[in-house]
């Protein structure tokens, strides 16, 4: 079996991320856990995951500042997100999200299969 591949939590609901950080290594991922966007930031410049899973209100900035950052640095442009928020779902994110590179949008409380599912597909390549 090869590596295991890399996933970057930046969630500032610990109980939630933790939650999720035990489903995907379930499946075999080593999950990461950044409490904040700074944070989060900075775990992406030192170690570049395979995927980063981004909640949008949180301290230090919100997800989309992680965003603009990563995506203007080469290396960590192409890196895929897919985003966890408690915020609504509406035309207005899709198309932010959309302008970002975003692969997927989840709202809170999230469909864990179809959650884990785009998971597993981003991560087949």
């Amino acid at each position: 079996m090869g590596e295991r591949k890399k996933i970057l939590l930046v969630e500032d609901e610990l109980d939630f991320a933790k939650m999720v950080k035990i489903r995907l290594e379930s499946l075999g991922y080593e999950v990461s856990i950044a409490g904040d966007a700074y944070s989060g930031t900075q775990a992406i410049i030192k170690s570049t995951p395979d995927l980063i899973i981004l909640d949008l209100m949180m301290p230090a900035g919100g997800g989309f500042s992680i965003l603009e950052r990563i995506r203007s640095i080469p290396a960590k442009a192409t890196i895929p997100v897919v985003i966890l928020t408690g915020k609504t779902i509406d035309q207005a994110l899709k198309e932010q999200a959309e302008t970002y590179g975003v692969s997927a949008i989840f709202s809170k409380p999230y469909d864990s299969v179809q959650f884990v599912q785009k998971i597993k597909t981003l991560l087949m390549s």
